[in-house]
């Protein structure tokens, strides 16, 4: 590498370029920016990590950052005991062999230009490959490639344990190439991930899916192309029903009304949004329920299977004293994922679970949509946007921004909130109001693109606001008691902010005092 002219690496530069066009797996700029529209306060936070670091964008940036670069050290260290007894040394030698043979591709991966040396980009790719291959063998073959470090370390199971850092994860300016993990798992697992690309992407693709909450069905499409942790997850949700799932803790979006996908009528992007809020869609008559694949559900046998079930876990728990097991065996990490479906008068919703990391795991999954929007045309007719449906991927490729418009639509006041959380749409695991919930709700969807939508999200929205099956008298009704609730709530929120209420105050009394004079 050292002894190439900077022509022979102009080369090879422009080799890696041209080969990535038509080739997802090391897609040239896939690691992006989040757009300026969504970058905006408050969501601005959303977007950098927390507590963990991937790749050279962040590195160093901040001092909360370093503590888990030596977290990341123990897991490599693990990860290269796993192979067998005194082969660290040489693991490592074949780790950065590897790593360094990849730099074109490295950077080609990144939208803005890596000001890093050769040796310390490498170095930063084999500490955050390996730190990550050593998580999601931690999560499912553990037994089968045991590491024989001594003495042993829990850093990894730490780690899984850990919301903000498995949340990090999946931020859209902090990720690796995942063709980093496939280079590290072939050359020191050749036998386990083996040489077949389809076998080896499935493989790590569940796995990574697995450590971020999501539970596969038993039949699975995975995206074998992703060129990272964001898309794998993305991909994942978009492209999987999940009908087979009876799990709680994960949903797939379905926005599975049908429309004609080759519809290239320009429709009217402000037409298509939802004109009333949960509270007035109940009036007009629309039963909104949480989903049918809610535990309630459940079956009687059901119930008998998942209780028995917990209570043979429970009991092997106390009689296995294994710490590796206690650890991976406490509370897991919810996949964020949504599901809609609209019929026969019945709004299902799957339940929305919200914890300190939903907003940026939600916020960087609608960034990485904004990227990925090359099907939307748009157009100016009349001085209003427009957008021209087509069927390239419309259907469903945004199912995040989707839902962000959905539930921001559902919700134009704090009873609107009560009214979801009473049903269970809605779960609060971080003790906010339900004005902070619906604030909440507000900024996560402040500068999405009506755009990136497809046209499921137009069809349920079209046929919500064209729905009425309530008396006109007793819809009227209930339309003017929550818009009483509504501005009254506006009008105390008014009162509040500055110096308002101080400024009534003297307006009432100043027009008082000049009656009298008068």
């Amino acid at each position: 590498m050292e002894n190439q002219t900077t022509e022979q690496k102009l080369v090879m530069c422009m080799d890696t370029l041209l080969h990535s066009v038509d080739n997802r797996y090391v897609q040239a700029y896939s690691i992006s920016m989040v757009p300026c529209e969504l970058k905006i306060s408050p969501n601005d936070d959303a977007y950098i990590p927390r507590v963990v670091s991937m790749g050279p964008r962040y590195k160093n940036s901040r001092e909360e950052l370093m503590h888990l670069e030596e977290i990341k050290l123990r897991c490599m260290l693990s990860l290269l005991h796993r192979t067998g007894k005194g082969e660290a040394d040489a693991n490592l030698m074949k780790c950065c062999n590897t790593i360094c043979g990849l730099n074109e591709e490295i950077r080609a991966s990144y939208v803005d230009d890596i000001h890093l040396q050769e040796q310390e980009l490498a170095k930063i790719m084999v500490v955050d490959g390996c730190f990550l291959l050593e998580l999601l063998i931690t999560k499912g073959f553990d037994s089968e490639l045991p590491s024989h470090l001594y003495p042993p370390t829990t850093a990894a199971l730490q780690v899984l344990q850990n919301d903000d850092v498995l949340s990090d994860l999946v931020l859209l300016e902090n990720q690796i190439p995942i063709s980093i993990v496939h280079a590290l798992s072939k050359t020191l697992f050749p036998q386990f991930f083996k040489e077949d690309f389809k076998q080896r992407a499935n493989k790590i693709n569940s796995l990574a899916l697995r450590i971020l909450g999501y539970s596969l069905p038993q039949v699975q499409s995975l995206d074998i192309n992703s060129p990272h942790l964001l898309d794998v997850v993305h991909s994942f949700v978009n492209n999987n029903n999940n009908n087979n799932n009876h799990h709680n803790d994960h949903y797939a979006v379905v926005l599975d009304i049908d429309l004609d996908d080759t519809q290239t009528q320009p429709v009217n992007v402000m037409e298509f949004k939802l004109k009333h809020c949960a509270s007035r869609l109940q009036a007009a008559g629309v039963n909104i329920q949480l989903t049918r694949q809610d535990s309630r559900n459940i079956s009687c046998f059901g119930w008998i299977r998942n209780f028995f079930g917990g209570v043979l876990i429970w009991l092997g728990n106390m009689i296995v004293k294994n710490k590796k097991v206690d650890m991976l065996a406490k509370g897991g990490v919810r996949g964020l994922n949504f599901e809609f479906k609209f019929e026969n008068g019945k709004l299902q919703i799957a339940p929305l679970h919200i914890t300190k990391t939903t907003k940026a795991k939600w916020r960087n999954m609608i960034a990485w949509e904004h990227h990925k929007m090359d099907w939307k045309k748009t157009s100016s007719n009349n001085g209003r946007n427009q957008i021209n449906m087509i069927s390239s991927g419309s259907s469903t490729c945004s199912k995040f921004a989707s839902a962000a418009l959905i539930f921001n639509d559902l919700i134009c006041c704090a009873d609107d909130v009560k009214l979801l959380k009473n049903k269970n749409i809605i779960v609060g695991h971080m003790k906010m109001s339900n004005k902070e919930l619906e604030e909440c709700m507000r900024t996560v969807s402040s500068g999405v693109d009506h755009g990136v939508v497809g046209s499921g999200y137009f069809k349920m929205v079209d046929d919500l606001n064209n729905y009425s099956k309530v008396v006109f008298p007793i819809r009227i009704w209930k339309t003017l008691c929550h818009l009483f609730t509504y501005y009254l709530e506006w009008f105390t929120k008014f009162m509040k902010r500055d110096y308002n209420f101080v400024a009534a105050v003297l307006a009432i009394l100043t027009v008082h005092y000049k009656k009298l004079d008068l």
